[in-house]
């Protein structure tokens, strides 16, 4: 299990103590966690105040020496030591824990949203923030939106305090109060994620209230807030500072532009290791409060770093070898053990536990994997797999929460897939290659990796019916099931000798995949890629009766009652009642499509035909445009012997 059993402290926190209230000495103690005010829960570190006892005895025994002079050396160097054994020379030395900030109450606690150092707001691009942002009922609409959809997936701010700090910036902000730039760049970036993710309405109450497009605004915040945030030197603006650059790297993984989003982590995590969040945090002057949100923070940056680097192909950012990973404790949002792991965060720290995992295996973070080293994670990935509490188990796992909580079964979903993704990213080879004249080992991975790839299709629609229609444009979903369903077919395409496992599951699976990409296809940029990608793929596999048979009654029945959902890929009839769907199947595809990408000519094609199948063709996929995609996926990972169209 990933959470921490709550601390037993020696006292009551200093709220309780304010307040005159009893309090269950854990942190967050009852009545803090019920007043919804954790960041207030502090306690007086025990160990300070033992120390300074001791001390006061040294310094008495001292003074009595001072009284009776000897002249004697070794007496005069032991005084002159104890001159300076107060204490703030040992908390200097790193010896005695700080009590600034645990001593805070409700009267001094310091906003991140109003400067105390910065005397007037003149610099032009603070300026430009403010005249940027949208007027306050707006900005409430995209605060609250941010903070039920987006921040349930990357829980980087606490809602209590964050909503504390934004009623004082705005307070701030009518009395000419000096404003922090980073909070600033934070409520810029949050309002920049928000307006891409807003559902119809809310989209057309913005547009309509601010007389601009939603990818203007979106963009001129994004815009705005970096030009802000250059203005704040490296190591300054503490946890918020690292907050508004993580959402920088959110924003551009939202517009599907990855190699910058993979830069602008890297940039948060420098900025988180300005501030040490890599190391253990025992000897840090902070609140417990505090120490939980840098365990939060710089376990969501562990779980990017690992995850888009592998997606990329490119090194770690972080070294495991020199950071210490501490879990959060999952505490924060109930004090009931029973409920930890309903925690927003607990997803993000079950994935963080899987990369320190696969980061030990020797050679995984070099890029290229062997066959042992695939067979090392499967093993250590289904151990994790093991380890997952009821909630997100793979097999009956348990849904009681899923109506109260319902980011507890998008999570389920999006472990399963990860877990998936890791197992079958070094098993991709087995199904770009012709394995009967290899070793035995690798003709033996191949119905593993099968069998994966179908598990990881399953669960990754699984994870986009619980995402649509509101977070359509996470990308994660879409993408992967593209990236599986091409390597299938592509496994179909080398199997001259018709020996490939489980053949009716892989044409169900790509089949519902292309089901599956054809509905978000008018929505989201990344699903018409993928989409026309998969299509004009399938359409070059070889023919087969019983493939064609399958396919033409898939057709047919759909023609009369609508989709048909195969069991092994349940997009739940839920999905296909939505309006939203009904809506989106009556439209021909290509007539409103984003770009531009999927025309009406791939409409009506039936992948399957044999009109279709010539291998020929294959080099038509070169031709197709995978624009942003393009930094992600690259066709010669299918080893179609792809060639490009000759030169101009």
């Amino acid at each position: 299990m990933v959470h921490q059993a709550a601390t037993r402290l020696a006292t009551s926190c200093t709220e309780c103590q304010r307040r005159k209230q009893k309090c269950s000495r854990d942190w967050p103690c009852n009545h803090c966690q019920a007043r919804r005010v954790a960041h207030l829960c502090k306690f007086p570190a025990k160990k300070a105040l033992k120390v300074t006892r001791s001390m006061a005895k040294t310094a008495s025994l001292d003074n009595a020496r001072a009284a009776s002079p000897q002249p004697n050396l070794e007496t005069s160097s032991l005084g002159g030591i104890a001159a300076v054994t107060n204490d703030n020379a040992f908390r200097m030395l790193g010896y005695l824990p700080g009590t600034e900030a645990t001593n805070q109450s409700a009267e001094n606690y310091q906003s991140a949203a109003i400067s105390l150092d910065l005397p007037s707001m003149d610099q032009p691009e603070m300026k430009e923030a403010m005249r940027g942002l949208p007027p306050k009922p707006n900005a409430d609409i995209l605060v609250q939106y941010f903070l039920s959809e987006i921040n349930e997936q990357y829980p980087c701010v606490y809602p209590p305090t964050f909503l504390h700090d934004y009623a004082i910036w705005w307070s701030g902000k009518a009395k000419g109060q000096a404003l922090t730039p980073e909070f600033t760049c934070l409520l810029l970036r949050i309002c920049a994620c928000a307006t891409l993710y807003l559902d119809n309405d809310a989209r057309h109450k913005l547009e309509a209230d601010l007389e601009e497009n939603a990818q203007n605004l979106a963009e001129r915040y994004h815009r705005t807030a970096k030009q802000l945030s250059t203005t704040i030197a490296p190591g300054q603006g503490g946890l918020t500072q690292v907050q508004q650059l993580f959402l920088n790297a959110v924003y551009c993984k939202i517009e599907a532009q990855f190699v910058e989003s993979w830069h602008a982590l890297g940039t948060a995590i420098h900025q988180a290791q300005e501030l040490g969040l890599h190391k253990a945090s025992f000897k840090v002057i902070t609140s417990e409060f505090e120490r939980e949100m840098r365990r939060r923070i710089w376990c969501i940056l562990y779980d990017w770093d690992w995850q888009m680097s592998l997606l990329l192909s490119r090194p770690f950012i972080i070294n495991s070898n020199y950071c210490s990973v501490e879990l959060p404790n999952l505490c924060l949002e109930s004090s009931d053990p029973d409920e930890f792991e309903l925690s927003p965060i607990a997803h993000t720290a079950y994935q963080c536990q899987l990369g320190q995992t696969i980061s030990k295996i020797p050679g995984v973070m070099g890029g290229l994997m062997t066959s042992a080293q695939a067979i090392a994670i499967q093993q250590e990935t289904e151990r994790w797999f093991k380890t997952l509490p009821a909630a997100y188990r793979l097999e009956n796992p348990d849904t009681r929460w899923d109506q109260s909580h319902k980011f507890v079964a998008l999570h389920r979903y999006q472990l399963h897939s990860i877990g998936y993704m890791v197992m079958f990213l070094p098993l991709k080879p087995c199904l770009t290659m012709n394995v009967d004249d290899k070793p035995s080992v690798e003709r033996s991975l191949r119905p593993i990796a099968i069998d994966c790839a179908l598990k990881l299709m399953e669960s990754s629609q699984r994870m986009l019916t619980y995402m649509l229609p509101t977070s359509a444009k996470f990308y994660f979903a879409p993408f992967i099931m593209f990236d599986t369903a091409a390597f299938l077919c592509s496994a179909i395409i080398h199997d001259r000798t018709r020996t490939l496992p489980n053949q009716d599951r892989i044409i169900e699976a790509i089949g519902s995949a292309q089901e599956a990409l054809k509905q978000i296809s008018e929505s989201t940029k990344t699903g018409a890629i993928c989409y026309a990608a998969l299509t004009r793929l399938a359409g070059s596999m070889p023919p087969r009766q019983e493939e064609n048979a399958t396919m033409v009654s898939r057709s047919s029945d759909e023609s009369i009652e609508g989709p048909c959902t195969p069991p092994s890929a349940p997009l739940g009839p839920e999905t296909y009642n939505d309006p939203y769907f009904a809506e989106m199947d009556a439209k021909m595809l290509g007539n409103s499509t984003e770009a531009g990408i999927v025309d009406a000519s791939l409409a009506g094609l039936n992948p399957f035909q044999p009109g279709n199948n010539e291998l020929a063709e294959l080099d038509d996929l070169i031709n197709i445009d995978m624009c942003e995609l393009s930094q992600i996926w690259d066709w010669n990972t299918l080893d179609l012997t792809l060639q490009p169209p000759p030169a101009a």
